[in-house]
């Protein structure tokens, strides 16, 4: 696996980043994630993950509504947008070749909803893995 930071990725992202990635089992993977960290991202959200089988990209804001984003929300958006890496990677989330806003999940395509983007499949595995990550790395660091 190769990972690529941007040049004002902060040296506990860069750790925590490798961290997460031995908890999601990631490491063994074929490919290359890029991780940046923008001002603010388009729908002021906190990130945004996209790839394929080879790559992924995954943007993390620093601010979102003019406001700073927390620590604690930086790096549980980084563990679950390295989630959806993984998910790309492996090919268990995939665009599909239907028209439209479809994903293809595990071989199955998903219609994607916006109204219930939290419901999807792929939201559901980053969601369940984020918080736990961060809390384990709290212990295991000290460092919030």
């Amino acid at each position: 696996m190769q990972v690529y930071f941007s040049n004002n990725t902060p040296k506990y992202i860069r750790v925590f980043t490798y961290f997460a990635m031995r908890e999601i089992g990631m490491t063994h993977l074929r490919g290359k994630v890029d991780i940046h960290w923008k001002g603010t991202i388009e729908g002021e959200c906190f990130g945004l993950c996209w790839g394929d089988n080879r790559e992924a990209e995954i943007h993390i804001a620093t601010k979102q509504w003019g406001a700073p984003v927390s620590r604690q929300d930086r790096l549980m958006t980084l563990a679950h947008e390295l989630v959806h890496a993984k998910q790309y990677l492996k090919r268990e989330l995939a665009p599909s070749d239907e028209e439209g806003y479809v994903s293809r999940w595990h071989g199955v395509d998903v219609p994607y909803d916006p109204e219930a983007e939290q419901q999807m499949p792929w939201e559901v595995e980053a969601a369940s893995v984020e918080k736990p990550i961060y809390n384990k790395w709290v212990d295991a660091t000290g460092y919030k």
